[in-house]
């Protein structure tokens, strides 16, 4: 989980140094169309056919969520610091959470349920609302964490009959697809040095996702998980490294109030799944 911490934020670095050079419609594009070319040599190479597709209508509600999330991750980059975009993402867990009771009618108790409110009210003093220092583009990656929770609910049923390989193959397809639409908006010629920079960036993105599968296959949700909050500390070091940005206080507590609620979060879940199996065991 820490490799994969660290090779999503070499992505979203990549990717917040392409920015302010091209449009959000042709990042999309060019990363995910070598992302969906990258996975497909590699699942041939393991005799597996990437357009075998059991569930083409979740493959396809999966993708378009991913695609909202990508234009709002790559805006939100534009106006903000790498570390403050990827700390209010960490909403993601808390709107899982709720929209498990909401739509799934799972059983939340009323533990999860404040560790939720309490993880909010550390997104609101990392936006800090009202106040001459809150950017309107805060609510970019808090609208990227709604979306990824409704394409983690989503993913969650595709697990089922389908490979990660092919989950990200033909999500990428689509971003690509959605990306590239936006082709008459006006691209610019790809300059010959990015060309290494956005192959780096769909590398990253796919080892990435690779070894965040692999960790939560080798272990339990409640032992991983809090290692998914490294990101932010990679984050903060490139945002430093390349760009001399430099979080506020209020980021940081809002941060670590945010790691709190979503640690618990899944230490709950974790608690009451082994109390459920002890249960049913005669």
């Amino acid at each position: 989980m820490l490799v994969s911490g660290f090779f999503l934020s070499v992505a979203d670095s990549i990717t917040k140094w392409l920015v302010p050079h091209y449009p959000a419609g042709q990042i999309l594009f060019v990363q995910s169309a070598l992302i969906a070319l990258l996975v497909a040599i590699w699942m041939m190479q393991q005799g597996q056919n990437p357009l075998r597709i059991v569930r083409w209508r979740a493959h396809l509600g999966r993708g378009l969520l991913y695609s909202s999330g990508g234009f709002a991750f790559v805006y939100a980059l534009l106006y903000l610091p790498l570390a403050e975009v990827v700390a209010i993402t960490f909403a993601g867990p808390l709107f899982m959470t709720l929209f498990a009771k909401l739509l799934l009618k799972e059983t939340v108790g009323v533990h999860r349920l404040g560790a939720v409110v309490v993880g909010f009210i550390g997104i609101l003093i990392v936006i800090q609302p009202g106040s001459s220092v809150m950017h309107w583009a805060a609510l970019l990656p808090l609208l990227v964490a709604l979306l990824d929770t409704f394409r983690d609910l989503i993913t969650r049923t595709l697990t089922r009959d389908e490979s990660s390989l092919r989950i990200i193959f033909t999500t990428a397809v689509i971003v690509a697809l959605v990306g590239g639409s936006t082709i008459l908006m006006g691209w610019k010629v790809t300059r010959q040095m990015d060309i290494f920079w956005f192959g780096l960036s769909a590398i990253s993105f796919i080892i990435a996702h690779y070894f965040m599968v692999e960790a939560f296959r080798h272990a339990q949700v409640v032992v991983v998980a809090p290692f998914r909050y490294f990101l932010i500390l990679w984050a903060v070091l490139s945002g430093f490294l390349f760009w001399n940005e430099i979080p506020d206080a209020n980021v940081f507590l809002g941060v670590s109030v945010v790691i709190s609620a979503g640690i618990y979060i899944a230490w709950r879940e974790a608690k009451l799944s082994r109390q459920m199996k002890t249960t049913a065991t005669p």
